[in-house]
């Protein structure tokens, strides 16, 4: 049966003739409303607005997984005639308190006044309950904006009558009511308004969505939860998906935390000068990194609802522990005093984040600094262990040791060195199985030898060494050696596979193959080694590249070692002598503009080494280049009897890609012997 109707005659303070708004879309910039871009942000404002009337229980109807919209080619949006319902059993609004209360905008609520002008006695308190209201800015109402255009608010309350609860009934249209002007706008009743409803209490219905997504169950129920921390048995919410009927039930928000990180902070204030200002909760290490966007970080509530979410305090880059504290650090924390009545707002419009850069909120930064340094230190060890154990599992080390060395020790070497390697490796990197590969194989090389001092050691302290201790020495030294030229041999038959792809591959670059060379400068020379890669070699590429500049040749890249550039050439030294490595594409003839640019290197290299005597010390052989192409065709008379004498004074050795790979086959076939001998060993490369 529909309700009673008050009639127009009964129109009085709690009835007014018409509902109207006065709002700009100048304020609802200001105030933040765009700010509501998620339906768990807009929906838990409605809640917040429900438990500051007093209501025991919300229920949220939405459809969860789903888009609200459609996104249109011409920028509009289809509507999919989805809503979201927001339903409270609080205290409700008559038409009289819904015009002089919900639809004010941009009023604080702690700070009414009563009729003689005087501050309202608890106006910072819900009517009935006394709870200390959530809501300060009076915006909350128009969060909603933010995903979507029509807000209809049912809502019923004041003193019961014969006929129930006064009920009224409008709808907020963005279009009509969001003007250029801050005139009043006339506010559309709806069919309930000033009949009666048998129960008191609101329900908010959005409609006419924008392009939002409202995400799956588990995600909503985690963005919800995380925005309250109510310790109260009397105020409870439900989440129900109106495409399917399932129900979900928002309770206390839970990480699963490392308990020997947690610290309470229930006795530690945030200090200003003499003024200390009370904070409750915990921090501490999650057990996991952040595996979603709403268990990352610090919870910092106030009056039950969350008003920032830290991951770091605010602490600038750079600080020791950085990446653990960004990835691991949680916590639940309480400060009342940064929504206090009487103090400045600290609280941002969204409640995403506090004004840190206040006088209170920098006090809470540099509080936060220190507890973030205690956590991390009793994190340090249980971290430590976690990664080695990831790294351990990752990698299969002691399988692959057991498969490498026929010997206990030296997989036992394998398995402890891998613990230390593991518990300092970047944790970030342990879910790439390259990185992964690449650190157990470091490991499994240097294994071997260190197990070889542990040997060496142990003898050393017994006076009545046996000979099977010498040999167990001996046998240690043997799997060492093996297992260093096992490293050496696949780095370098790797790097000469490497070769015959590129040169097998048309789309190879000059580039591709200088990058290759500087990464493997033993394909040029067999000699060359590491450690020949020193300050000299890198301070004369800097003054090559510089002469070439200062005389009209343009910009250089060259590449020394593992440079990741693109190159004009490469360096390389082996003992005394310098290379440069010019080469051009397979099939690609060297023509006279080549020559040209080559000229500019041989005067350069001349000048260079005629001016500056640093370079004889560290090049006491001077210097060679090595070019490497298919073909000449330089087609000039003058150049090519130049470039015939170059290569006569053995200034430049050219050789095609045919004979360079040749050769580097040939002079590298002690390591493919070392190679397969190794595997035959029972010490497989890292293939």
């Amino acid at each position: 049966m529909k309700a009673p109707h008050l009639s127009s005659q009964e129109t009085s303070p709690e009835t007014p003739d018409r509902y109207e708004m006065r709002i700009s879309r100048l304020t609802v910039d200001k105030l933040g409303v765009k700010l509501y871009d998620r339906a768990s942000a807009v929906v838990a404002e409605l809640i917040a607005n429900a438990y500051d009337a007093d209501a025991e229980n919300v229920t949220v109807t939405l459809p969860l997984a789903k888009q609200l919209a459609r996104k249109l080619p011409d920028k509009s949006h289809e509507d999919l005639g989805f809503t979201i319902t927001v339903r409270d059993d609080g205290h409700g609004m008559t038409p009289g308190e819904a015009q002089k209360y919900f639809l004010i905008v941009g009023t604080d609520r702690r700070k009414r006044t009563d009729s003689s002008g005087s501050p309202a006695k608890d106006a910072a308190k819900s009517r009935k309950k006394k709870r200390a209201v959530m809501g300060r800015k009076g915006i909350g109402k128009l969060a909603p904006f933010g995903i979507c255009r029509r807000i209809e608010v049912i809502s019923s309350g004041g003193n019961e009558t014969t006929n129930g609860f006064l009920t009224s009934h409008f709808t907020l249209d963005f279009d009509k009511i969001v003007t250029d002007e801050d005139s009043p706008v006339p506010i559309d009743a709806g069919s309930l308004d000033r009949t009666y409803r048998a129960e008191r209490g609101t329900l908010v219905r959005l409609s006419l969505f924008l392009p939002k997504r409202v995400p799956d169950g588990g995600t909503f129920r985690r963005q919800l939860e995380r925005r309250f921390a109510l310790a109260r048995d009397d105020f409870s919410i439900k989440v129900s998906d109106s495409e399917s009927g399932t129900e979900l039930a928002i309770r206390h928000f839970q990480i699963p935390i490392d308990t020997t990180t947690r610290i309470s902070v229930d006795n530690r204030t945030v200090r200003i000068e003499n003024d200390h200002y009370p904070v409750v909760g915990w921090l501490a290490h999650a057990k996991e990194a952040y595996k979603d966007e709403e268990s990352a970080g610090v919870r910092i509530y106030a009056r039950g609802k969350i008003v920032a979410t830290t991951r770091d305090f605010e602490q600038p880059a750079g600080f020791t522990g950085e990446f653990a504290t960004r990835s691991y650090l949680v916590g639940e924390i309480h400060a009342e005093w940064l929504d206090d009545d009487e103090d400045e707002d600290l609280v941002r419009t969204d409640r995403q984040s506090i004004l840190w850069d206040s006088e209170k909120g920098d006090a809470f930064r540099q509080w936060g600094k220190v507890l973030i340094k205690e956590v991390a230190g009793l994190a340090a060890g249980p971290r430590r262990d976690s990664k080695a154990a990831q790294f351990l599992r990752a990698s299969r080390l002691q399988q692959r040791a057991k498969e490498r060395y026929d010997e206990a020790d030296i997989v036992d070497a394998v398995v402890e060195l891998g613990k230390k390697i593991g518990g300092f490796a970047a944790e970030d990197e342990l879910g790439d199985p390259d990185y992964v590969n690449d650190l157990a194989e470091v490991v499994l090389a240097v294994a071997p030898h260190q197990a070889l001092i542990g040997a060496f050691k142990t003898i050393s302290g017994q006076d009545d060494a046996t000979l099977d201790d010498l040999l167990d020495v001996f046998g240690k030294a043997r799997i060492a050696e093996m297992a260093s030229y096992a490293q050496i041999a696949f780095e370098r038959v790797r790097s000469i596979d490497e070769l015959k792809r590129l040169l097998g591959q048309p789309g190879t670059s000059e580039a591709d193959l200088h990058l290759l060379i500087a990464e493997a400068p033993w394909l040029i020379r067999p000699d060359w080694s590491v450690i020949t890669v020193n300050q000299s070699l890198k301070t004369f590429r800097d003054l090559l590249v510089d002469w070439l500049r200062k005389h009209g040749h343009g910009e250089f890249e060259i590449a020394i070692t593992h440079e990741r550039k693109q190159p004009d050439f490469t360096l390389i030294s082996v003992g005394r002598s310098l290379y440069i490595v010019e080469l051009k594409k397979p099939g690609h003839s060297f023509g006279k503009s080549d020559y040209e640019r080559l000229e500019n290197y041989v005067v350069a290299l001349e000048n260079l080494f005629a001016t500056h005597a640093e370079l004889k010390s560290a090049f006491p052989d001077g210097w060679k280049i090595d070019l490497i192409a298919d073909f000449e065709g330089i087609g000039d008379v003058t150049a090519e009897r130049s470039f015939t004498k170059m290569k006569e004074d053995q200034q430049v050795t050219r050789r095609n890609w045919h004979d360079f790979l040749l050769h580097a086959t040939t002079a590298h076939e002690q390591f493919l012997d070392a190679h397969d001998h190794a595997r035959d060993s029972g010490i497989p490369s890292s293939e």
